[in-house]
């Protein structure tokens, strides 16, 4: 280690300093202005890459040791460093712009998702991924220990302490009329990015694929993909900060950088490395997100532009900042690109927000007490068969809603095979599961799986409803 002794410089001894070293600088007046509001440490982040690179032999035999030097090349001029500057200040307000989008609809997803269980689903530890909160169903108890240590503890005490501290008047008014706690739904609206992404990450596994098909992220089974959006969401959140705190987004290295690109046939091609170690990546993202958010935005091609007069204007290479070959002949940057749409209808994708669902191999485990896999698979497939197992097909696999199981019991549950036969659920399993997640009349307008899962639906029930449902066709 070396004791740091460089003298202080005044902005006119600066500016000598630039010229000595090469630098061509036509208006001084301009020059001083900037050495003064943006400074001369920041401003060397853009004439970096300017100056002239040298090759030293360390040693006989060894490989050149490049170093940059003090000199700057042939032709660099101040006012072509400010253009950069320039180019990447508006280039941080622009990312802000799109961040600042996906923020709020994240928030807006994550209170009506959790909401939808209860409103204070984001105090449930057993509505929480169990990763999240260390929280163990089988001995709820026990488990509390491991709890104040969790990430979820640590969340809450951040929640809890802006929940404090708030001056809004809709918190204001909230706390006057009903009191503490606050509902998630309103919880969600005090969040910051980082916080928002935090319990993103806590949500169990289901939820996180909601939301991801809210945001136009699938997987290969039409799900949402909530382990992309999860990633997207953590290197949006960093590149916020990047923005926040004015740190230069042009030749920047990223460092969390983005996963699970591959399975967004828009995004395929900014998946290699050298885009996802620069930004182009994250801008690429952003213009899906962006669009699926609103078809109607210009933010992509807004993008686009700004690339090609801010860098192709100055003489600088679009692969300064991870655009790979012909990037702007990528679908996601035309004037008439339509974001893709979801693979299920709306109705579809409705019904299947409304249950929790589970896979074949996580039925089979449940209903068939043979360690056999495949005979466990098979006994899913003659139960749905047979409509007595509710599925949604979804892509290439089903879906099954887990009231259906009676998990003590290690079976499906009788009364739920007797309701979904009579409802041909084989045939037609979304309006056989619209008929159990929709308020029924003949329940005075309560939902038969709350009723289901309350004890309270007997079978003279549900044939009195059926009844009634036939005699209206």
């Amino acid at each position: 280690m070396t004791s740091y002794d460089k003298p202080f410089k005044t902005h006119s001894q600066q500016l000598e300093l630039l010229r000595e070293r090469g630098m061509h600088i036509a208006d001084k007046a301009a020059a001083m202005r900037a050495l003064r509001n943006i400074g001369y440490y920041r401003l060397s982040g853009y004439w970096y890459i300017y100056r002239v690179r040298t090759k030293f032999v360390c040693a006989p035999g060894a490989a050149p040791h490049i170093e940059i030097g003090d000199q700057f090349k042939p032709g660099t001029t101040f006012d072509r460093v400010l253009d950069l500057y320039e180019f990447d200040r508006r280039l941080r307000l622009h990312v802000l712009d799109a961040i600042d989008r996906v923020e709020i609809a994240l928030r807006v997803r994550l209170g009506y998702t959790l909401g939808a269980g209860h409103a204070f689903a984001h105090l449930d530890r057993a509505a929480l991924d169990e990763t999240f909160t260390r929280h163990d169903s089988r001995n709820p108890i026990a488990s509390q220990s491991s709890w104040l240590d969790s990430q979820h503890a640590k969340w809450l005490a951040n929640v809890r302490r802006d929940e404090d501290r708030s001056k809004h008047e809709f918190v204001k008014h909230f706390k006057s009329k009903y009191g503490m706690p606050l509902p998630v739904w309103v919880v969600t609206e005090l969040l910051t990015f980082g916080s928002a992404a935090t319990l993103l990450a806590g949500l169990k596994q289901p939820q996180k694929n909601m939301i991801a098909a809210d945001f136009g992220i699938f997987d290969e089974h039409c799900d949402g993909d909530g382990a992309a959006l999860t990633k997207w969401i953590t290197n949006l959140v960093y590149l916020r900060n990047t923005c926040a705190h004015h740190s230069r987004l042009w030749n920047h290295n990223v460092v969390d950088q983005l996963g699970r690109l591959e399975g967004t046939p828009d995004l395929a091609h900014a998946s290699g490395v050298h885009q996802r170690s620069r930004i182009y990546a994250s801008l690429a993202v952003l213009a899906y997100l962006t669009s699926q958010l609103d078809p109607e935005s210009t933010w992509r091609t807004d993008t686009a532009a700004m690339i090609d007069s801010g860098l192709v204007g100055v003489g600088e290479s679009p692969d300064r900042i991870g655009c790979p070959p012909l990037w702007d002949r990528e679908p996601i940057w035309s004037v008439d690109y339509q974001p893709p749409a979801d693979p299920l209808p709306a109705e579809h994708r409705e019904i299947l927000r409304r249950f929790e669902c589970v896979g074949t191999a996580e039925v089979g485990v449940i209903i068939d007490a043979r360690s056999n896999p495949r005979r466990r698979a098979s006994a899913v497939r003659y139960h749905r068969a047979h409509s007595e197992l509710l599925g949604f097909p979804v892509g290439n696999t089903h879906w099954f809603p887990v009231f259906q199981l009676d998990t003590a019991g290690q079976r499906l549950n009788p009364l739920v095979a007797h309701v979904n036969k009579a409802l041909e659920a084989k045939q037609d399993p979304w309006v056989a599961g619209a008929w159990w997640c929709a308020p029924n009349m003949n329940f005075g307008n309560a939902v038969p799986t709350d009723l289901l899962l309350a004890g309270l639906l007997t079978m003279e029930m549900v044939d009195a409803a059926l009844a009634a449902k036939r005699s209206e066709r």
